[in-house]
């Protein structure tokens, strides 16, 4: 169901700290009760009290910028690619980060590198969000003749 498209360095950067953003809130998931010893972080029943916050999935959608067969999505396209597909499954927020990616389609084809967009959503858990992305994802393929998008999902705890 979800592929992968590997990162170049900034976009890797990027995504790293997303993980690491990620992993701590994962650490601190379904505030339940842990032991924590004498000088140890909050724990995550405090975090959880302390911010109202709730369980979360939080997604990064990886778009790439260049249009098989030539040119590339312009900032226009982007903008409506957003509104019209990305907002209304998600009109609680996102957030948009400019990357420079790579990938490659199979061991025989050519790396590609390329401009690209990652799209950092924080998502309350629920049946309808794989069909949310998917079609995300399918609708940016065929507008702009992709071969992939790739998702990267994790769990963890989101408080605004």
């Amino acid at each position: 169901m979800r592929s992968f498209r590997a990162a170049g360095a900034p976009a890797l950067r990027a995504f790293a700290m997303l993980a690491l953003g990620g992993t701590l809130f994962a650490e601190m998931s379904g505030c339940a009760e842990v032991p924590q010893p004498p000088g140890a972080m909050m724990a995550a029943s405090d975090f959880c009290t302390s911010t109202r916050g709730h369980p979360a999935e939080f997604i990064t959608l990886a778009f790439g910028l260049s249009i098989q067969g030539g040119g590339t999505v312009s900032a226009e396209q982007w903008a409506d690619f957003l509104a019209r597909v990305v907002t209304p499954r998600f009109p609680a927020g996102f957030s948009v980060i400019e990357a420079q990616g790579q990938w490659q389609n199979g061991t025989a084809a050519p790396v590609i590198r390329e401009k690209s967009r990652l799209v950092w959503i924080a998502a309350q858990e629920s049946r309808a969000l794989d069909s949310k992305l998917d079609a995300i994802r399918d609708a940016y393929k065929k507008q702009f003749n992709q071969v992939s998008v790739a998702a990267f999902t994790q769990q963890g705890y989101a408080s605004f």
